[in-house]
């Protein structure tokens, strides 16, 4: 029985889709885009590998299979792709696609091959064992079990399961990695092989039906789902568009508008040409928390603030070389 479907990443990847066509860093589109190409290919890897899963396990009636958990207990997080639920124990299994030439290290390390360069990741074991203890103690601190499974424990099981699209250079996948689309067949001879001694201990941890579904409830209603604001983490500044002060500036002392800016004591002000007065310089944006100022290119003093992004330009002072000529 499937009991809890994938949780849909299109949002996230459509949001990093429009902040890639704004984004004018370069830098920031490299990071954008890897962020991009990870959530894409990590759900698609959940999709493809869910769907060998819900195919064997859509019609049974002993086991619960459940997608996409998120747990947080105790300071920890544990974000599992797949989870298999029956009266033997858990499975936590680990989606995994690469478009390069996969290589699984003796040390269970991941080496993948993009033509000559090769990206390394870790043991994705480990990380399935680490979140496998986050699962188990969350369900005997917070649910009421019976005295053998509080004792000995829920018998849990790690498997990373390999994308069939993605090409794997090992000849033989080592222990715990298994293929999406064989691994039922692989988790059933599994089953065949227990030894007596192991079906001993699997009997004393025997879940009834009602727990099994009682623990995939109990997951599904403490799911913590996760949707990234990858906006916070990829701000994008607003373009600056360079606007023409269309209004006229007036001299204080005599109203006339024979004016130029010049720098002083105090920073930037009008100097009339016609009195000799002077005039303050007022910046104003739209929004009070603004701080604008004038920045200068040659004749030119535009009126720029970080904080909207404006960029306008405010006052072109005389060029008196070419008023000279043209005299």
């Amino acid at each position: 029985m499937i009991y809890k479907t994938i949780d849909s990443k299109n949002r996230e990847i459509e949001e990093l889709k429009e902040l890639l066509k704004q984004s004018k860093n370069s830098k920031q589109q490299t990071l954008i885009k890897s962020d991009l190409r990870r959530i894409q290919n990590g759900y698609q890897a959940e999709k493809d590998n869910a769907y060998y899963l819900d195919f064997a396990f859509k019609d049974s009636s002993t086991v619960t299979l459940l997608h996409d958990i998120c747990i947080e207990h105790n300071g920890r997080v544990a974000q599992i792709d797949h989870i298999l639920i029956n009266r033997r124990g858990i499975e936590v299994l680990e989606s995994k696609s690469f478009t390069g030439e996969l290589n699984i290290k003796e040390d269970g390390s991941l080496d993948v091959k993009y033509g000559q360069k090769i990206e390394t990741f870790p043991n994705p074991i480990e990380q399935n064992k680490r979140h496998s203890e986050i699962l188990i103690d969350f369900i005997k601190e917070n649910m009421e079990l019976p005295t053998n499974i509080k004792l000995l424990g829920i018998h849990v099981n790690s498997t990373v399961l390999i994308n069939p699209k993605t090409t794997v250079a090992n000849g033989t996948l080592p222990k715990s990695f298994e293929r999406a689309d064989s691994f039922i067949t692989k988790w059933n001879e599994r089953v065949d092989k227990m030894s007596p001694l192991t079906v001993f201990k699997a009997l004393t941890t025997i879940l009834t039906l009602d727990r099994v579904e009682e623990i995939a409830e109990f997951l599904v209603k403490n799911h913590k789902s996760k949707s990234y604001d990858y906006r916070k983490k990829y701000p994008i500044k607003k373009e600056a568009k360079i606007e023409i002060e269309a209004k006229k500036i007036f001299c204080s002392k005599c109203d006339d508008t024979n004016l130029e800016i010049r720098y002083g004591k105090y920073g930037y002000y009008f100097k009339c040409l016609s009195c000799n007065g002077n005039t303050s310089i007022k910046l104003k944006c739209s929004d009070k928390s603004c701080k604008p100022k004038l920045q200068k290119k040659r004749l030119e003093f535009y009126q720029v603030c970080e904080i909207c992004g404006t960029n306008k330009l405010f006052f072109t002072n005389t060029d008196k070389k070419s008023e000279a000529l043209a005299n």
